[in-house]
């Protein structure tokens, strides 16, 4: 199952909605999940995170820079400890960051959907409160048309096979 069709109505509405909105709730979402995991802690994440809101470009993803050096550290500190929330936190804020706004939202809202009640609430309400479509079936994702979505999973998923 893919990350977008994994969230049911919620998936179908990030697959739909403009790039610009779904990265908007992805940094949202890594907000909130920096937040709830305590990596806001540290200046370098809580650096990287403002400057994304302000609309400032992430620092680029080299070996030795603050951020990356960082994280790396916590996610040693997590292994260490065996803290597996604390790991794909730090995971979900390397994808979010570097990755596709698409596939980030969706992880980060997994991963806190082990943390908080509210996740899909706050989810809804980081993509800008639209309304929800309906549950999505098989004809909806083969159908999928979105250029910021590699949609060849689905319609290999859901083609129509002749008769």
């Amino acid at each position: 199952m893919s990350h977008l069709e994994g969230h049911e109505e919620l998936g179908a509405l990030i697959a739909i909605l403009p790039f610009e909105r779904v990265a908007e709730a992805a940094r949202k979402q890594l907000r909130r999940l920096a937040v709830e995991t305590g990596l806001d802690d540290y200046r370098e994440v809580e650096a990287a995170l403002d400057a994304w809101e302000r609309g400032a470009a992430p620092p680029q993803p080299t070996q030795t820079s603050p951020l990356a050096l960082r994280l790396r550290s916590v996610l040693a500190q997590a292994d260490a400890a065996g803290d597996s929330t604390r790991r794909w936190a730090v995971e979900r804020m390397v994808l979010g960051i570097w990755g596709s706004p698409y596939r980030s939202v969706c992880e980060s809202a997994e991963l806190r959907s082990r943390i908080t009640l509210d996740w899909r609430a706050d989810l809804h309400a980081d993509l800008g409160d639209p309304p929800l479509p309906p549950l999505p079936d098989e004809r909806f994702w083969g159908a999928l048309r979105n250029p910021a979505i590699d949609s060849s999973w689905y319609a290999a998923q859901y083609a129509e096979h002749p008769s």
